[in-house]
């Protein structure tokens, strides 16, 4: 086949994408400028979960109609070809949220479970692993309060652990934290900041060899729902994000970037927010390419590092004036179409997740509402800016880093800018 009828023949493929598929055929194999081969993968994939990972020299995902995740082979995937994960336990969470040591005697991975009078929540896990069997699992105990933990992501040589979760302190929705073994067990997590962390959702880490956190954000910017982005480790500390850029990444969500351990494949998933099927898409080097490490090619289209403080989409803020800080009033207006301010602290996926908080050593009725896709929380009742951002600075000095003033009548926010004047 001449180059020319290679060309006619992955444009078809992108343009009429209805004509039947064959396992990662040469029509749905595209290769970059930089030399990436992209191939979509006939792996079916209509839900619960569309995103897959690497397990040994294979794939995980999860078949259709089984919610069970299953094991094909990472040259030849195909879902006639493959079996359960492990002999002895079906597993029906996220293929990205498995995390493996790299003896793949440990296993690591998140599991919704519901309590009673309680949403339902995702936990970490520990699992040990012999002879394709699991045994010993047990949740980890930091993962023990009522806040949501899930995606871990191991390091190589098993010393930190990287996931995400709505504990707090939090920028938002869900945040990414590190815990590090110790001698006594896994640290009191760390929240990884501001500008890896957004006003949206940071989740599926994969960290690789070289220990460069890899992950989804809905709140940074990018082309659209999901994105995924990169942040290089430096030996101490992780760089600011990059966006992996458009040859990845699209108006629609881009979910859990793995590295295979050899370095010469990755894989992503690509899906609508709502739709009924996702793609998972193989990254691979060509046999000629001098190159041997994918991660440092596809760090080469990665965007530029952007500072923090453009990064996070945060809602605007209101100076503070050093005034003795007031109690919040809470309770409804004489005026039901009067406006009142609140302070925003916090976002939840969840309904209820945070019916009180504490600030300054004090316990706080909340009141939630539901705005682009989240639960907001916030504190308080004010008739003035001053007051609210006065009680504001306090939630700041609290550990709630995103904590702003929104305006409401009654129950329904109000953005109109000139209520604050």
């Amino acid at each position: 086949m001449n180059l020319l009828s290679f060309n006619l023949i992955a444009i078809c493929s992108i343009l009429y994408p209805a004509c039947p598929p064959s396992h990662t055929s040469l029509a749905e194999t595209l290769q970059t400028a930089e030399g990436l081969l992209f191939d979509t993968l006939d792996l079916q994939i209509n839900g619960p979960c569309f995103d897959v990972a690497f397990y040994q020299d294979g794939i995980i995902f999860i078949k259709t109609g089984d919610e069970t995740a299953y094991l094909t082979e990472m040259d030849r995937p195909d879902p006639e070809i493959s079996r359960p994960l492990f002999a002895n336990k079906e597993f029906s969470c996220s293929p990205a949220a498995f995390s493996f040591s790299s003896d793949k005697r440990r296993g690591y991975y998140s599991k919704r479970i519901v309590l009673t009078d309680h949403p339902a929540m995702e936990k970490i896990y520990e699992m040990s692993i012999v002879n394709n069997e699991v045994s010993e699992i047990r949740q980890l105990p930091f993962a023990g309060d009522s806040s949501r933990y899930l995606h871990p992501a191991i390091s190589s040589d098993g010393s930190m652990m990287v996931f995400s979760s709505d504990r707090l302190p939090t920028c938002g929705g869900l945040d990414l934290f590190v815990t590090r073994k110790t001698a006594e067990g896994w640290s009191e997590p760390l929240h990884l900041g501001r500008s890896i962390n957004s006003s949206g959702h940071e989740w599926y880490p994969f960290l690789d060899g070289r220990n460069n956190l890899w992950y989804s954000s809905s709140g940074h910017s990018g082309y659209g729902g999901y994105d995924i982005f990169i942040c290089p480790y430096n030996g101490k500390d992780w760089e600011h994000p990059r966006n992996l850029g458009k040859s990845i990444n699209g108006p629609l969500d881009e979910l859990g970037m793995s590295i295979h351990p050899r370095n010469r494949a990755a894989l992503f998933s690509r899906t609508e927010s709502s739709g009924p099927e996702g793609k998972a898409i193989r990254i691979s080097l060509p046999d000629s390419s001098s190159n041997k490490d994918i991660s440092l090619v596809i760090q080469q289209i990665a965007g530029p590092a952007v500072a923090a403080e453009s990064l996070i989409q945060a809602e605007p803020a209101f100076t503070p004036e050093p005034e003795i800080l007031s109690e919040p009033v809470l309770g409804v207006q004489a005026d039901p179409n009067g406006v009142v301010f609140r302070v925003q602290i916090i976002s939840s996926l969840n309904p209820d997740s945070f019916p009180t908080v504490l600030i300054d050593g004090k316990s706080y009725q909340t009141f939630e509402y539901f705005y682009k896709g989240s639960y907001r929380i916030t504190v308080g009742a004010f008739d003035s800016v001053k007051d609210a951002n006065n009680f504001k600075n306090k939630c700041l000095s609290s550990g709630f880093a995103q904590a702003f003033v929104a305006a409401f009548r009654g129950d329904q926010r109000e953005t109109d800018p000139s209520v604050f004047k």
